[in-house]
């Protein structure tokens, strides 16, 4: 009788994922939860959705699992070692699980985003048994991205972006091979890519400029109702116009004058809603003493003009 050596042993015991997992992630100032669904045994997919600016995404962080992530909606940061990563939308990142601890930040206060989670000690030794030309081996990706504890990341692509766009609508009734058929092609796809053409650079922030841009942040939340500008913050926090402009958008991911426009709008977009005030009015208390270019900026942020806004809410 002929042997059937481990590997096929261990990919031919992959079952039907079992059903999904709801959970209720710790956060404090919102709402968190992760969907997980098991794909093979040692890997499996979670979808996060969070509202909030802060959560705790791993109960137990153990530094040998693998973790694949990427960003949808929104904007994640994470701590490694004395530095500050921020994964944006279509940007994928891979990490062993320990490395960032268990917290994770969220400077827009929303992030929607898929993980792939691998454990190389419970996970097919190879997968190649069950596609034959997937001659993937989970535990020399880990080495290969991850080796001493590091951390890799990389910009949205048209392959990236292939890969996971379609797994954020998957038909119920497909879910289950589907998954797998992606797992496949994803772990085959990192394993031809070239490690070193990472974008952390980019990405990186020490651990003053997240204070300055977050110190700011809270500042501007505290002026909506008035004019503020990039000369009058740096001003504030004695610091140079440009330095304040390169933190603020590493950390936020969009301009000052882009972030305040939109605090502002949204807003104005809750005053519209619950209150009688006349739409003057409300731009008015944003430092808009013209109604057009009120309206142009409520438009160009929540995609209808503020009649129109509030005429559909009272429908």
């Amino acid at each position: 009788m002929k042997q059937t050596d481990k590997t096929c042993i261990r990919c031919a015991a992959a079952a039907e994922p079992d059903e999904r997992i709801v959970r209720r992630l710790n956060a404090a100032d919102g709402e968190a939860v992760a969907t997980i669904y098991p794909v093979f045994p040692g890997i499996e997919i979670a979808y996060y959705d969070i509202h909030a600016q802060e959560c705790r995404v791993d109960a137990e962080p153990e530094r040998s699992l693998m973790r694949i992530s990427h960003c949808r909606e929104g904007r994640m940061e994470r701590q490694f070692g004395g530095e500050y990563f921020f994964l944006a939308p279509g940007d994928l990142a891979i990490a062993q699980s320990g490395a960032f601890g268990a917290d994770a930040f969220f400077p827009t206060g929303h992030y929607h985003g898929i993980s792939v989670t691998i454990d190389p000690a419970k996970s097919p030794e190879c997968l190649s048994c069950l596609l034959s030309d997937v001659n993937v081996r989970p535990a020399a990706l880990r080495e290969k991205f991850c080796a001493n504890g590091g951390y890799f990341a990389a910009r949205s692509s048209a392959s990236v972006e292939h890969i996971f766009s379609e797994l954020y609508s998957v038909p119920e009734e497909i879910r289950k091979g589907y998954f797998k058929v992606k797992i496949l092609e994803l772990l085959l796809f990192l394993s031809a890519m070239d490690e070193t053409e990472t974008e952390e650079s980019s990405r990186r922030c020490t651990a003053s400029q997240v204070l300055l841009a977050k110190k700011a942040c809270a500042y501007i939340a505290t002026k909506l109702g008035e004019r503020l500008t990039i000369e009058q913050l740096a001003e504030k926090f004695h610091v140079s116009p440009t330095q304040l402009k390169t933190c603020y958008k590493r950390v936020y991911g969009v301009s000052v004058y882009s972030y305040i426009r939109t605090q502002k709008m949204l807003a104005a977009e809750r005053l519209l809603k619950t209150t009688d005030e006349t739409v003057l009015a409300i731009a008015n208390r944003f430092g808009y003493d013209n109604g057009s270019k009120f309206a142009k900026a409520f438009r160009d942020v929540i995609g209808v003009s503020p009649s129109e806004y509030r005429l559909k809410e009272n429908a």
